[in-house]
């Protein structure tokens, strides 16, 4: 590929270079602007999380707010490797764009930079032996901020684990969280700031001991969301046929919805898991996945599920850690202090979107909405993926999300500072004593501070239980 074809490209790619405006969408989801403090840090940023949940679309904001703060337009430049246009330079791409770049757009060698350049590659992953490249220039202590963006956290986290340890950052980026749904529907208001202060609360709480805390607060918000909550229950069936993907909260049209998701899946399958993990047969991938869609938030015997799919056991174990590599699955191992017994019991697996989820089981659509057991498995996996992105809020390093099965199961457990918390979803219209058993006997067994009930409509507090609905659990996530 020669100077003058990455160069035409970089321009297509970079329209602030030549004073034309960079069209993205104004709203902004919360990360952008975490992102937009960590600008200012040494550190390459790295940005991973599914495909289309909008890390091209923030990296878009970040550079626009760059412009906005008068950074000069050719000290920003921004680079998508997965265009097939740069597939002939394989590994040296990265290095072939930055030469260009220094070359003959700010003419400059990086050694001679005056003042900090602004390098985004998006889908680094599509590049072999990227962070080595990343790593020369970052060494070198040149006035260069990276940040970088892929689709699959193996992809990202083996190159930055083996050749750039302490030199990245990493940020996750998923589906829309329910608040953010909200958000993008026009809901704007003080919900973001009720969400952020309920989640405050639940810290407090435990770090201090006092579930009380958190109950009076809960009170007092749901007297001022009371008027809205028609609105928000609507929205809420609405997000859990859907599911999160931005590209689909104005999508009218449930067909169009379900073959985006369609095209999605096959562009994981076939490009991020074959590309970075070597699959022979995706169809056994595929196969796989239409599985758990019908089994999500049950637990998976890796004997089981090979003996059901044909396959061997040792496959089934590589391709559970593909699809979590690539944002598809997310899996719960069981609550128990000895790790040998954590091993040997199954683990529970959750498609990571519950309208994934519903694309693969059939049930994509609002109808599904009227079969009482089937939005109960929606609501289960809905809450296990937001208390995931709870207890990343807690601790982002140390907390976790596991089951718990002793005569009864508990749907959730999560863990912070070594306290367990039970969340036991009972979406139905009535709850009575006898539902709360299994979580009140959790508790007693395990020193619990308090345990969570999610239910459809009842909210209060006996006996250190919080009996809280869905909705309102979803918007403190």
């Amino acid at each position: 590929m020669e100077d003058s074809e990455i160069l035409q490209t970089l321009y297509a790619q970079n329209p602030w270079w030549e004073g034309k405006p960079s069209p993205v969408p104004a709203q902004k989801r919360r990360d952008f602007f975490f992102l937009k403090k960590i600008m200012a840090d040494r550190q390459i940023t790295a940005i991973i999380g599914p495909r289309r949940v909008g890390k091209s679309v923030l990296m878009q904001q970040l550079i626009n707010d760059l412009l906005e703060q008068k950074i000069a337009p050719k000290q920003i430049l921004f680079a998508q490797l997965d265009e097939p246009k740069f597939e002939s330079e394989k590994g040296l791409i990265i290095s072939r764009i930055l030469e260009s770049y220094f070359k003959y757009v700010i003419e400059k060698s990086p050694q001679d930079l005056e003042s900090r350049v602004y390098v985004f590659l998006d889908e680094v992953q599509e590049v072999e032996k990227w962070s080595e490249v990343l790593k020369s220039y970052y060494d070198r202590n040149y006035k260069i901020k990276f940040a970088v963006s892929g689709s699959s956290a193996a992809g990202i986290t083996q190159g930055s684990s083996e050749s750039l340890a302490g030199r990245v950052s990493l940020h996750l980026v998923l589906t829309l969280k329910f608040v953010d749904y909200l958000r993008f529907k026009g809901m704007n208001g003080d919900l973001d700031n009720i969400s952020m202060k309920l989640r405050y609360k639940i810290k407090d709480s435990l770090e201090e001991g006092n579930p009380e805390l958190l109950w009076s607060n809960l009170r007092k918000f749901s007297t001022g969301l009371a008027p809205r909550q028609h609105r928000i229950e609507t929205l809420l069936a609405e997000y859990m046929i859907k599911g999160g993907y931005i590209e689909l909260v104005e999508q009218t049209d449930y067909a169009k919805c379900l073959q985006y998701l369609k095209d999605l899946l096959q562009l994981v399958i076939y490009k991020d898991i074959v590309k970075v993990f070597g699959v022979r047969n995706p169809k056994n991938i595929e196969d796989m996945l239409f599985f758990f869609g019908n089994h999500s938030g049950e637990l998976c015997s890796e004997v089981s599920t090979a003996s059901k799919l044909g396959i061997k056991n040792q496959t089934v174990s590589e391709y559970l850690e593909y699809l979590e590599n690539t944002f598809l699955i997310n899996t719960s191992m069981i609550y128990a202090a000895n790790r040998t017994k954590q091993i040997r019991n199954p683990r529970k697996i959750y498609l990571s979107d519950s309208g994934i989820r519903n694309m693969l089981n059939g049930t994509y659509s609002p109808k599904a909405l009227t079969d009482s057991t089937d939005v109960g498995l929606m609501a289960e996996t809905v809450v296990h993926n937001h208390l995931l992105r709870l207890g990343f809020f807690l601790d982002p390093y140390n907390s976790k999300c596991h089951y718990w099965k002793n005569g009864t199961e508990i749907d959730n457990v999560l863990v912070f500072a070594k306290k367990p918390i039970p969340v036991e979803v009972k979406y139905q219209n009535s709850i009575n004593a006898k539902d709360a058993q299994g979580c009140l006997k959790f508790m007693e067994e395990n020193k619990s501070p308090f345990g969570f009930i999610i239910t459809k409509n009842k909210l209060d507090y006996k006996d250190r239980m919080f009996y809280i609905p869905l909705w309102y659990f979803l918007l403190i996530c």
